[in-house]
């Protein structure tokens, strides 16, 4: 009954004809880079190093790509050898997904719950589901739980779990996402009614931290070309030591 109800609502949530539910975020876009067969593919510096190594381990060659003064991919650097992109709606702010016309696209819901059009431009969605993150169902990275909706006919690996509990909450929490995602709005607006420069203060700002340039200079985000030289990202450097945070809780 649970297990029904979860695909019956995620995958109406992210417009596709099915939802699972996996270990954890990574093990989903694990499965998404399978299904879609990628080889090479694109991540924006500023994501999650959990989305690097999800790449690592599906075998496909990553390619660390700059970011914009909007903190979200840039389109204009994607290589051309490229055939997928993992668009994360990074802080909250809202990525151009139809800017990205000509790849398979997995969108990453993990930060962004409560946005307008969720998966309706993308082949898959993905969305980590643990302690730290806007649904935050799980207790644990590990076993915290991640949704993948998509259209294939192929299903995730048949030794993942469907954990009940993790999967109970989660259609609790669908109820609430627009009280969730009104009161973190409003907190957003508190701060900018203050004078704070929030970056993406033009849209909702729909999870627990917003950016804005400060003078405290303190990175809530290692870039990930920092760990993992080789790839160049000039203008995030131009900027990555200026950056503050606040945090807007629900």
């Amino acid at each position: 009954m649970v297990k029904t109800e979860f695909n019956k609502i995620w995958s109406s949530y992210f417009n596709k004809e099915k939802a699972e539910l996996t270990y954890n975020g990574k093990t989903a876009i694990f499965e998404a880079l399978k299904i879609l067969n990628s080889e090479h593919v694109a991540l924006p510096t500023y994501t999650c190093h959990r989305v690097l190594q999800a790449c690592l381990e599906a075998g496909v060659t990553p390619y660390i790509v700059d970011c914009g003064l909007d903190l979200q991919i840039d389109v204009s650097k994607i290589p051309m050898e490229v055939d997928t992109v993992i668009v994360p709606h990074m802080f909250g702010i809202q990525a151009d997904i139809k800017a990205l016309s000509g790849f398979r696209i997995i969108e990453d819901c993990s930060q962004c719950i409560g946005l307008p059009d969720l998966g309706k431009y993308s082949d898959i969605v993905i969305a980590s589901t643990g302690p730290t993150k806007w649904l935050n169902a799980g207790e644990d990275k590990e076993k915290g739980g991640g949704i993948i909706a998509h259209n294939s006919n192929v299903s995730v690996s048949d030794d993942y779990w469907f954990n009940e509990n993790i999967g109970n909450k989660l259609n609790q929490m669908y109820i609430d996402i627009p009280q969730i995602l009104e009161s973190r709005t409003n907190k957003a607006n508190e701060f900018i009614n203050a004078g704070v420069n929030l970056i993406g203060k033009d849209q909702p700002n729909a999870w627990l931290r917003a950016l804005y340039f400060g003078s405290q200079k303190r990175v809530p985000y290692t870039p990930l070309h920092d760990r993992y030289p080789g790839f160049k990202c000039p203008v995030v450097d131009s900027y990555k030591n200026k950056l503050d945070w606040i945090s807007i809780f629900p």
